[in-house]
């Protein structure tokens, strides 16, 4: 809405004294301080890392020079080299609880190797095949183009009606959670996709129906999917998918503003998974070395864009030295990045509560550039 005033009025105020325009100066000068001073605490300035340093003074010194200064807050790392994992953080430590974001694609994309594997689904699996109700094109979209992010469906889960489509636009400037339809109303906002190009493009709603086709196909629950073929197998005992917000710890905005935890509702699999940097390196170390339920997730598959190559949910750059196997994810309140390579078992996590992107965490370990 705009507030501003409208200048064009057609009536002319009475002239004032000098002597009362002198007499507003002072109160003017009061209530601009008093705005600027408000404006201040409301969006501080951009300042490093807050809190108690913990863990590994270099690599917190690593972290903090190479994110630079933003509206942080707290950060929790760890960086692995082989079997040896060095954590570091500020405000934070290996085990403090962040939102991954869509890291989550890589546990869903996991779990759609291992079901593969398993012989519950295969490479041709298509929509229509896990719900034979669908009809048309998004019948025939297949789960391996979704995976590729490849599939022609929306970016973002068509809108179920007006007043969701509200609330949605107005989570923007609230900071709550935008995602608001349950997995059935997700399921069912296929009937009203449109199916695009099948070319390269970043799909939230695609991977949260990848999510749930496999909790179909399974008769399961993707939160349970996830802590029944992931987190209890490798001991990633902090990490799960929330079912509500109740007891969640909050992030905060790029500006530094209190941010509302996401669950995500039935989008779920594509971002709504809360972890540690602990957890995380397990995570990492398990799908660098091929032991982690659907680590085959990662084979790059096809070109993504000029810059990456994309497997399952997974990219692998082709601009740095070495090259990167690497997912990040960001939520109302969180950004985070993870990223190995193959061949060394070199690999970095970075996790933070606040909405800056931590990308630059890939050079803790790599280059940009070709490779020699």
């Amino acid at each position: 809405m705009d507030t501003s005033t409208n200048a064009s009025h057609t009536s002319t105020p009475p002239p004032h004294p000098k002597r009362a325009t002198s007499q507003r100066r002072p109160t003017a000068i009061i209530a601009a301080v008093i705005t600027a001073a408000l404006l201040a605490v409301i969006t501080p300035l951009p300042r490093g890392f807050q809190g108690q340093a913990t863990g590994n003074a270099g690599l917190v010194k690593e972290v903090e020079e190479t994110l630079g200064s933003a509206h942080w807050h707290h950060v929790a790392a760890a960086k692995v080299n082989g079997d040896e994992v060095t954590w570091g953080g500020v405000g934070a430590n290996e085990n403090s609880e962040f939102e991954i974001g869509s890291i989550t694609k890589t546990f869903t994309a996991a779990l759609f190797a291992d079901a593969i594997e398993r012989g519950e689904i295969d490479e041709s699996t298509r929509l229509g095949d896990v719900w034979p109700d669908l009809e048309g094109e998004v019948a025939q979209v297949s789960l391996t183009s979704i995976a590729t992010q490849r599939s022609g469906l929306p970016k973002q889960e068509p809108t179920l009606g007006f007043g969701d489509g509200l609330a949605s636009l107005l989570s923007r400037y609230l900071h709550t959670d935008p995602y608001r339809g349950t997995a059935r109303d997700l399921v069912d906002s296929l009937k009203d996709a449109d199916v695009g190009e099948k070319e390269p493009e970043y799909s939230n709603f695609a991977f949260g129906i990848l999510g749930q086709a496999l909790a179909t196909v399974t008769g399961s629950s993707y939160g349970d999917l996830v802590r029944d073929r992931i987190t209890e197998p490798l001991g990633m005992d902090s990490t799960y998918v929330p079912e509500s917000v109740q007891g969640l710890p909050h992030g905060y905005t790029a500006s530094g503003l209190r941010a509302a935890p996401w669950t995500l509702g039935g989008t779920a699999p594509s971002g709504a998974a809360r972890s540690t940097v602990h957890d995380m390196s397990i995570w990492l170390r398990a799908t660098m070395d091929g032991t982690a339920p659907g680590a085959k997730a990662i084979d790059p598959r096809a070109d993504y864009d000029e810059r990456d190559r994309i497997g399952w949910a997974w990219f692998t750059t082709k601009d740095r030295s070495p090259n990167l196997t690497w997912h990040n994810g960001g939520t109302g309140g969180y950004r985070s990045y993870l990223g190995f390579d193959p061949e060394s078992h070199e690999g970095i996590v970075v996790l933070v509560d606040s909405a800056n992107w931590v990308d630059d965490a890939a050079d803790l370990i790599s280059s940009t550039g070709d490779r020699s």
